[in-house]
């Protein structure tokens, strides 16, 4: 390769232009291929339990500003919009305070499971025991 100063000016080699069009070429192809596989893949640990959560009635209480509540969402990496969640700081999105005063929560996060409560960040492994799932 060689480089002029006054005109810069670039000389690559043709074998170099055709390697980097093929390697554009096969990251392309790569991305369409993994996202047509991505599909119809099953749904994720954390998809199955967040959903299992739901059905079963579960809720995490919470707040936005709360840093374990953010902690304990991050385990469920995209499945968090699955995830059985209620907000219970008034300026929150979706806020329902007065819930979380009714249910007496003292501390982020709560969970609710079967009519117990459990404070704190939980693995997925510990709520899948509390909750009974049975997942992959």
């Amino acid at each position: 390769m060689t480089y002029n100063l006054r005109s810069r000016v670039f000389q690559r080699p043709p074998a170099l232009i055709a390697m980097s069009f093929l390697m554009v070429l096969g990251l392309a192809f790569a991305g369409c291929t993994t996202a047509s596989s991505d599909s119809s893949a099953a749904p994720s640990y954390e998809q199955q339990l967040a959903e299992h959560l739901t059905a079963e009635g579960a809720t995490m209480y919470g707040a936005f500003w709360c840093p374990h509540c953010a902690d304990q969402k991050a385990l469920f990496g995209d499945a968090v919009k699955a995830m059985p969640y209620v907000e219970c700081a008034a300026d929150g999105e979706n806020a329902q305070p007065q819930l979380c005063q009714e249910k007496d929560i003292r501390g982020y996060p709560t969970w609710e499971i079967e009519g117990e409560f459990y404070p704190g960040v939980h693995s997925l492994e510990a709520l899948a025991a509390l909750s009974g799932f049975q997942g992959e």
